[in-house]
């Protein structure tokens, strides 16, 4: 009778999901779980109670998140579920906050009608990031189903923790959203692998230390050469780039 109904199924995962929830969908959990069906995660304000993981806040301030509790009396894993019927959005995604502190942070995977469409692992430091599922591929669906899923990374310091999850519209922004990168995109949403690495160094192709692989201009760009030692007799105050003809 549940609408998550799985026939090749032979043991149950008590993730069974009985009400539709129809987009757009935001839950902030600063009411409770909303629409979402909760096994083993724990609403929570303020921090969590183990030092050195979880967040101190959620991500507006004052207010609830969701987190796994991975101290004591924990599970393995913990799911939180739901059924949404997504077929009057255009450009369908799902979007979160996730916050994966601490050195045996496990691993969180979010499933869409049990296919696995992210997941991360480990230490993410201290701070709530956004994340961007696309949903075209289940576009004009009247029924999908939602599957957060944190699994245990190992010992205490492995609070994860997840909040503003919205089912929207959304038109997704692609470039290259890592700001140490050369062509970081500031309006970009979603990463494309376009990253490119910065490598500082002279670019201009006519002087005389003109570094080919450089890609960054570093002004250190140099056009006199001579001898640049100032203990040889012929020290050119002028050169900055030796020709090594000093003459002692």
């Amino acid at each position: 009778t549940a609408l998550n109904f799985n026939s090749n199924a032979c043991y149950n995962d008590s993730i069974c999901v009985y009400s539709l929830q129809v987009a757009p969908y935001c839950e902030n959990f600063d009411s409770g779980f909303g629409a979402w069906i909760n096994n083993g995660w724990v609403l929570n304000s303020g921090g969590t109670p183990s030092s050195f993981t979880g967040p101190s806040d959620d991500i507006t301030g004052g207010y609830n998140y969701m987190y796994y509790e991975t101290s004591s009396g924990y599970d393995s894993v913990v799911t939180l579920s739901m059924s949404v019927d997504i077929s009057t959005l255009s450009f369908p995604a799902l979007s979160f906050y996730n916050h994966m502190y601490g050195s045996t942070m496990g691993c969180l995977d979010v499933y869409i009608n049990d296919n696995l469409e992210w997941t991360q692992c480990g230490d993410q430091g201290d701070q709530w990031i956004l994340k961007l599922i696309d949903l075209s591929s289940y576009l004009g669906s009247n029924n999908i189903t939602i599957d957060f899923v944190g699994t245990y990374g190992g010992s205490y310091e492995g609070d994860m923790a997840i909040d503003e999850v919205c089912i929207n519209d959304f038109i997704l922004s692609l470039g290259c959203t890592d700001s140490s990168a050369l062509n970081y995109d500031s309006t970009a949403i979603v990463d494309d692998g376009s990253c490119i690495a910065i490598f500082y160094g002279c670019t201009d192709a006519t002087a005389l230390n003109y570094d080919a692989n450089a890609n960054t201009d570093d002004n250190s760009c140099c056009y006199i050469s001579g001898c640049t030692d100032s203990t040889a007799l012929n020290f050119n105050s002028n050169a900055c780039y030796n020709d090594s003809i000093c003459v002692y």
